[in-house]
């Protein structure tokens, strides 16, 4: 994929739904009338496109996802045994809920050296707020590296590396296996470990309960595998740390816990120090 755009160093965790269980006013702009399915670009294709229009920041102007009704709405697509499942980019909800994020964890001084002159005050944000429970984004985001909590979700099995023509990592699993390791991994660290803080994992939880049971869960290392050679991306096997991390600490085996444990952190802190490098 030739393109002048970075493509930016993060990665994804997305859903994937069946068309079923998303608004008909949807489903026609994926599924065309006489039930075909329309043409899908590659997930490295819109990554580029989302990074274009997050490029238009550097404007004085918010980029158009900023606000609803200004995007065109794309998708993800999946093919599960012949069945399509989509995953809708959501950048009116993706940007809006990162803001929210920034307002809460920044202050006002450095919000306004953040974000383009007048920004903050052509945001509406009611329209999130008034959005029901369940409206959460299908997307999920991590810059210069993937959340370790995110791996708890997949097994080493599930995982595909691609070099040529594409280089990519990504795991993918259905909901059900997704939503079963969740709910045991937290079952196990409560008890074994009661003074730990869960609180990602159970929002990782809630999160995933939010989508239909028929969905599948993928990881999409994204951008990240540019920052890997190839010998080190071939051996990443997160997932399978973390599955060993796991057992152990069921097995009573700390001593190995933790060597799972440091080899992740090792693994994904010669990531993240780049970031303070770049």
């Amino acid at each position: 994929m030739r393109t002048s755009v970075l493509t930016p160093y993060c990665c994804y965790l997305r859903v994937y739904e069946p068309v079923a269980a998303f608004p008909e006013r949807v489903r026609s702009s994926w599924v065309a009338a006489g039930g075909g399915v329309p043409d899908r670009a590659q997930p490295g294709a819109l990554v580029v496109a989302e990074q274009r229009e997050a490029l238009a920041a550097l404007l004085p102007v918010l980029p158009p996802g900023a606000f609803a009704g200004d995007h065109e709405q794309r998708a993800y697509a999946m093919e599960v045994d012949g069945a399509v499942l989509f995953c809708p980019d959501e950048p009116a909800l993706r940007i809006r809920e990162a803001l929210s994020d920034l307002m809460t964890a920044l202050p006002d001084h450095v919000l306004k050296a953040l974000l383009p002159a007048g920004g903050l005050e052509r945001i509406d944000f009611s329209a999130l707020r008034n959005c029901p429970p369940d409206a959460v984004p299908h997307i999920l985001t991590a810059r210069w590296h993937v959340p370790l909590v995110w791996f708890v979700i997949f097994g080493d099995e599930e995982r595909s590396v691609g070099m040529d023509p594409v280089r990519e990592l990504r795991y993918r699993t259905p909901m059900v296996e997704a939503r079963r390791r969740v709910g045991r991994a937290h079952r196990l660290l409560s008890q074994s470990r009661p003074d730990w803080k869960l609180d990602p994992l159970a929002a990782l939880g809630r999160w995933i309960e939010a989508f239909h049971p028929h969905s599948w869960v993928e990881l999409d290392y994204g951008g990240l595998v540019h920052l890997m050679d190839a010998d080190t991306l071939t051996s990443d096997k997160s997932a399978a740390d973390v599955t060993t991390a796991l057992r152990a600490v069921a097995q009573g085996n700390d001593e190995e816990a933790l060597t799972a444990y440091h080899r992740l952190r090792k693994r994904w802190w010669a990531l993240r120090v780049k970031e303070r490098a770049s």
